[in-house]
């Protein structure tokens, strides 16, 4: 092999029984047993190598690791090192869109903003348009529309704008919208690429990079903020919910699964009386120029039996519209993010708490929840 191999940006390692490594790159959905000996070519390749580069470094038998490295993709083309596309095929199956399409608060959220920022002389780009709803929604204020996705829904994309006769207006583009080409700058560039706690889709990165080549001078972004709010749980119904299932069987310890469960945050609807107080902004953030992380300081007031936190965020989607996922706020498919807390805690009065949300390293399209301060513990959010 002559061509230029590098490491996949995602990949993680674990040390297995028998002394091999198990190296995995999971949003690529690809994994290899290798020999401990790996790990060093593995770090040669931190850039673009080739076989005969491996060789001269490192011998021959270190070639012959690299070639089937490339074979199992944990070496790959330079130009597909940051790809996920495991990830994408997620987004293929009509469930997942019949689940988001009835999700009233999002899609009329969406279409008012969309009637507000959106006019007939405008070129729009929705930026993973799955089924094509919002391009379809943009199209019919009179735009001109690239929908751009990166899985098989773009089959249903296609399918909506011949049903809805907009295909003069919207050209379907399979892609993936951070390096594809288009014809023109955009004016408005609308995306609903959200999970869990808004970020754990990974999208950010990519949208900014979207922005910087596509997105005309003094064009919009739909949303152009996200605002991220924390607050107490003191239900311990929320608690048993998450946590019981690994506490109830006499005789049987599931303290393993528990012990993983306690650092997984959980997508689910939080009541507002299961709060011990007010919700509090941790951070306001610029999307997408505020790239893929949060960081931000907040007091909270807060009275009972803490059993964890509940995370939400509000979607800044145009100057008069905001689409907010917050327990008092109109049911989304997003619900809340609950963190439980290992141990219950007793609170009254005022915590102060630093939240972090970052990527993992091993897995860019999953995101990590820190808490630190009167309440504290990380979580794993997909």
């Amino acid at each position: 092999m002559t061509d230029p191999r590098v490491r996949a940006s995602d990949l993680g390692v674990s040390f297995e029984p028998d002394g091999k490594l198990l190296v995995r790159a999971p949003t690529r959905g690809v994994g290899a047993r290798v020999p401990p000996f790996a790990i060093g070519v593995l770090a040669f390749c931190s850039e673009p190598r080739t076989a005969d580069d491996v060789a001269r470094a490192m011998g021959p038998q270190a070639a012959q690791l690299f070639l089937a490295l490339a074979d199992a993709e944990l070496l790959v083309a330079p130009g597909v090192a940051d790809a996920t596309p495991s990830f994408f095929e997620n987004f293929s199956s009509l469930d997942i869109h019949r689940r988001m399409l009835a999700d009233s608060a999002r899609v009329d959220a969406y279409a008012a903003a969309i009637a507000e920022v959106v006019q007939p002389e405008h070129v729009v780009l929705d930026a993973g348009t799955g089924s094509g709803v919002l391009a379809a929604l943009a199209a019919r204020q009179g735009a001109t529309v690239y929908a751009v996705d990166n899985s098989d829904a773009v089959r249903w994309a296609q399918g909506t704008m011949e049903a809805s006769g907009l295909t003069d207006q919207v050209t379907v583009l399979r892609g993936d919208f951070a390096t594809i080409e288009l014809p023109a700058a955009v004016d408005v560039l609308v995306t609903e690429t959200f999970g869990a706690l808004a970020l754990a889709e990974g999208a950010a990165p990519d949208l900014q990079q979207t922005v910087e080549r596509h997105l005309a001078e003094g064009g919009r972004v739909v949303p152009d903020r996200i605002d991220f709010f924390v607050a107490v749980v003191v239900d311990e119904a929320v608690r048993d919910e998450v946590l019981g299932p690994f506490e109830r069987l006499e005789g049987v310890d599931m303290g393993p699964l528990r012990a993983v469960a306690v650092h997984r945050g959980v997508t689910m609807p939080v009541a507002p009386e299961a709060l011990g107080g007010e919700g509090a902004c941790f951070a306001r953030h610029p999307f997408p120029g505020g790239g893929g992380e949060v960081h931000g300081e907040v007091t909270l007031r807060a009275r009972g039996r803490a059993v964890g936190l509940v995370a939400w965020y509000d979607l800044r989607l145009s100057p008069s519209v905001t689409l907010s996922t917050a327990p008092d706020a109109p049911a989304t498919h997003w619900a809340q993010c609950f963190l439980p807390l290992a141990d219950p805690v007793d609170v009254d009065g005022a915590l102060r708490l630093t939240v972090s949300l970052v990527p993992p390293p091993d897995d860019r399209r999953s995101l990590e929840v820190r808490v630190d301060g009167d309440l504290s513990g990380n979580w794993r959010v997909r």
